[in-house]
């Protein structure tokens, strides 16, 4: 007898959202992502730090490039048992914050070829079509 698929799935959901305390503006996301394990959510958001500490004024800067040197340890280790986690930077003209909390997916197909079902076939796209 063979083993069930598993529907359910552990993940981890993370987010970008920026806001301008000037305007009355309401947030804006900037990125999002899901994935497996906390080490990817961690990661995730200290290449979208990293990406913009430069553009930060100096003490933004400070603030984010000493969580990306150590203190995301302590988001990673938060994450790993389940805690939800956000990094949070003001910034004198705006304010970004990543956030990543576990979630549990529910696995609805799989992208692999193999195991695709076999209507698929009848809702392929169409070709384009040529002039």
């Amino acid at each position: 007898m063979t083993k069930p698929a598993r529907l359910l799935t552990d993940g981890f959901r993370c987010e970008c959202w920026t806001h301008d305390p000037a305007t009355s503006q309401p947030r804006k996301q900037l990125g999002s992502i899901d994935v497996e394990t906390a080490h990817q959510a961690v990661r995730w958001i200290r290449i979208a730090a990293r990406t913009l500490a430069s553009a930060l004024d100096e003490e933004a800067f400070t603030e984010t490039w000493a969580w990306l040197s150590d203190g995301y340890q302590d988001t990673l280790q938060a994450l790993t048992k389940g805690e939800p986690c956000t990094l949070t930077v003001h910034d004198s003209r705006t304010t970004i914050r990543w956030t990543a909390h576990p979630v549990r997916y529910l696995k609805l197909s799989t992208r692999q070829g193999i195991n695709l079902p076999a209507c698929m076939e009848k809702y392929a796209q169409p070709q384009e079509q040529r002039e």
